[in-house]
């Protein structure tokens, strides 16, 4: 077969979205033609991609299959109005790009977010290519949770109509998230969906035994979807119990998360900047939480982060304030503690029980390791992907 895939986000950048699709990559180019088509690495910020880290991976480095869309407005931009410029500029780059090539391939392999891409990939181009959405994320309803269309309001109607049309042109859809299922089906009954989960390669799963110090860690962006008032009461609260608590951040938030934590003289609390994702994975290995907080909307506290994968396939007992499918994943799994809409105090004890319960640690991280072998692994999940683009 010969696939383009389509993505905003790409290695080297770090991210759950980007690193999926690089996995992707990798995985479908050993047996197939594959092509992506991208952007220049811009995200949490174009400057940290000079540090010669974050480019780990030799193969794609000397691949010819990368397509990168040179850009002239930023998506890293606090304006709403030029973000959207950003899409807009996306979308028509996405599409003149497909018109010219897309004959060349036997699937179209898009993703959310942003829904820009699907449109400008599917609307109006001629329907010679398997036209396959993933879905990672609920868009433009996310949106709403993030308060970020107060001052468009008015063309929310006109998002949601563009949203059931990009579902209804598919030929495939693919979720990564069991959660989107009905969501999707109640906008697009006819196309057939499947799941295939944020995993894990074989080489990268490995496992520490638990340390003398008990320790949490949080890793990721702190930006409209998490909740960063959250984050810094159980800082203070891990602080206050004398439990270490390690937080590896970016996005729009880091930077006040940084002056708090510093203004606050913590002696169990510290912040660190990004960090390539080998190392976060073996960071990860040597603590004993891995914590995940969203805000409190029914958009956010359905979805599966990156970084409960990232735990699980650590080894790593993971706490949330997540309902959903990651709600049911850990507590049917007790891989960890998982309550939608749980308190500070709720997730600060979920900690304490988890500190004071060595067997029940024990119990977790043991089922952690059987659950990535089961559910979380690329090697297994991409046979399955393949048969599905096949169909």
């Amino acid at each position: 077969m010969k696939i383009l895939l389509v993505t905003q986000n790409f290695y080297p950048e770090i991210g759950s979205g980007a690193n999926r699709f690089r996995n992707l990559y990798n995985h479908l180019s050993k047996n197939h033609q594959v092509d992506v088509l991208t952007t220049e690495p811009s995200y949490p910020n174009e400057k940290m991609y000079q540090d010669q880290k974050f480019w780990y991976d030799e193969r794609i480095n000397q691949s010819n299959d990368i397509k990168r869309i040179k850009m002239r407005t930023s998506k890293q931009s606090k304006s709403m109005a030029m973000r959207l410029l950003y899409y807009f500029e996306l979308g028509y780059k996405v599409r003149r790009t497909i018109r010219e090539q897309q004959q060349h391939y036997d699937i179209l392999y898009v993703t959310t977010p942003n829904i820009f891409m699907p449109w400008a990939a599917f609307f109006g181009q001629k329907h010679v290519t398997k036209r396959v959405l993933e879905v990672r994320d609920l868009w433009p309803d996310s949106l709403v949770g993030i308060d970020k269309l107060k001052s468009f309001k008015f063309i929310f109607p006109a998002l949601k109509f563009l949203e059931k049309w990009m579902y209804r042109v598919s030929d495939t859809i693919i979720i990564n998230n069991e959660g989107f299922r009905s969501h999707i089906k109640k906008l697009a009954p006819k196309i057939s969906q499947y799941y295939f989960p944020n995993a894990f390669n074989q080489e990268e799963i490995a496992f520490s035994e638990v340390t003398e110090d008990f320790k949490v860690i949080y890793t990721g962006n702190i930006g409209f979807a998490q909740s960063y008032d959250q984050l810094v009461e159980v800082a203070e609260g891990l602080e206050k119990r004398g439990i270490y608590f390690n937080a590896v951040v970016y996005g729009m938030n880091a930077h006040n998360f940084f002056n708090y934590i510093n203004e606050q003289d913590f002696t169990y609390v510290t912040a660190y900047h990004e960090k390539s994702r080998e190392e976060c994975l073996e960071m990860i290995r040597t603590h004993n939480i891995q914590l995940s907080l969203l805000k409190e909307t029914d958009t956010f506290l359905t979805v599966l982060p990156g970084k409960i994968i990232d735990g699980i396939g650590c080894g790593v007992p993971v706490v949330t304030n997540l309902g959903g499918y990651a709600n049911q994943l850990i507590n049917d799994n007790q891989v960890g503690y998982a309550k939608e809409r749980a308190t500070t105090r709720e997730i600060l004890d979920a900690i304490e029980q988890i500190k004071n319960n060595h067997a029940l640690e024990q119990q977790m991280r043991q089922n952690a390791r059987t659950l990535v072998q089961e559910e979380f692994l690329w090697e297994k999940n991409i046979k399955k992907l393949e048969e599905v683009l096949k169909r």
